[in-house]
């Protein structure tokens, strides 16, 4: 089989008709004034969102800003199946609006899945990155994770599509470093997904809620240690 052929067939594989969502409203917390301001912005798409999981408050996100400190608003933009130039559209500039002072970007599976050319997803990667660098931000971006473990993914398929995955994260990584962001290696963390079957729910390809609440404590060992303040205790 040639390789579009592959990535052809993995495409239908990994297709879902995934719903867009409206992105949830701002949050304020209590405790935020105007000499103590803290903004996190998540840039993202279903995960964003939380689909899969029983509500979405039990999604990544929210359970990441959890562990904030209290003073910290959350401005979730995720919608469901965005594509990352539409996110640049769409979510950047209401994300740079926000003056964030941190950021998450996770925008890399489904462009994956639906065969953007890595050219093309690498120049909107650094169009984000540039413009989310510009407010002073610290900015995480979640990378593409070891999606052959998958339970839908035919074993015939996970050599290849592991080896174009990597691909993937090395450019990612490339542009990250070029605008002082910070990966967080999902890639390596999915492979807990071995052992740990009920990280993914019943769809097959979204994190459950177990799954979410572990993505959220990778992203919080990656970005604790620039807080440099007391995180809020997770519920």
């Amino acid at each position: 089989m040639t390789s579009l052929g592959f990535l052809t067939l993995v495409a239908s594989t990994l297709s879902f008709d995934t719903p867009r969502s409206v992105a949830l409203e701002p949050v304020e917390v209590t405790g935020c004034t105007n000499t103590e301001r803290s903004v996190y912005v998540a840039l993202g798409a279903s995960d964003a969102v939380g689909v899969g999981a029983t509500s979405a408050k039990d999604g990544w996100v929210p359970r990441l800003h959890q562990r904030m400190p209290t003073s910290t608003r959350l401005l979730n933009l995720g919608e469901s199946g965005t594509l990352l130039s539409e996110a640049v559209r769409r979510q950047v500039p209401r994300a740079v609006a926000a003056r964030p002072t941190v950021a998450t970007v996770w925008l890399a599976v489904n462009d994956f899945r639906a065969q953007v050319p890595l050219t093309e997803y690498s120049r909107d990667l650094d169009r984000t990155l540039a413009a989310l660098r510009g407010t002073g931000a610290k900015v995480y971006v979640g990378n593409v994770p070891d999606i052959s473990l998958l339970p839908i993914i035919e074993p015939e398929l996970r050599l290849y599509l592991r080896a174009q995955i990597m691909q993937w994260n090395e450019e990612i990584e490339r542009i990250a470093r070029k605008n002082d962001a910070e990966v967080v290696d999902l890639f390596s963390m999915w492979v807990e997904l071995e052992q740990h079957p009920e990280y993914i729910s019943g769809d097959g390809f979204h994190p459950s809620d177990q799954g979410y609440r572990r993505l959220a404590d990778v992203f919080w060992d990656s970005m604790r240690p620039s807080l440099n303040r007391e995180p809020r205790r997770a519920s």
